[in-house]
């Protein structure tokens, strides 16, 4: 490759290397035309990347997931209400941000779509304070599991500080 290719996909590499690095990942964006945006797109495409982020390649040839015990969470605004039976075909931006994850092999991939944002502020305020709750029992769900996991090793003072700061 020239210099020039080598350090346009160093940024994928980057990108994907912090991706596989994390425990948990959270993507957050509004809805563009029933789906994500080009850039969150891009985003996925450029860090889907065979042997880093899906399945590496053992000496055997065969491949295995790497991501098995990630978790990934997905939060979605739309100015629309795509839950209701009328809409609800039309709503692909959730949809295909929880199968890229999947693809990549987490193991646990939730997400959370705050829908009606551009309606009047009672619907607005309503769907605002459901997702809030959703994102709440989430991350209250995986942290209990992490303190529980972690219980032998840290003290009763540090792991409730943690804990009550959700």
């Amino acid at each position: 490759m020239l210099p020039r290719e080598e350090n346009l996909l160093s940024k994928m590499d980057r990108m994907a290397a912090q991706l596989k690095s994390a425990d948990i990942a959270v993507v957050v964006f509004p809805m563009y035309n029933y789906s994500m945006p080009a850039i969150v797109k891009a985003w996925f495409d450029s860090v889907i990347q065979k042997g880093v982020t899906f399945g590496e390649k053992r000496r055997d040839g065969q491949m295995i997931v790497s991501n098995a015990e990630k978790k990934a969470l997905i939060l979605i605004s739309s100015g629309g209400v795509y839950s209701n039976e009328q809409f609800s075909g039309r709503e692909h931006a959730l949809s295909l941000s929880i199968q890229e994850f999947q693809y990549m092999g987490y193991s646990d991939v939730r997400g959370v779509l705050a829908e009606g944002m551009s309606m009047k502020e009672e619907v607005k305020q309503t769907n605002l304070d459901k997702s809030m709750r959703q994102i709440r029992a989430i991350a209250r769900e995986w942290y209990e599991k992490e303190r529980y996991e972690d219980s032998k090793s840290v003290s009763p003072i540090s792991k409730n500080r943690r804990f009550d700061k959700l």
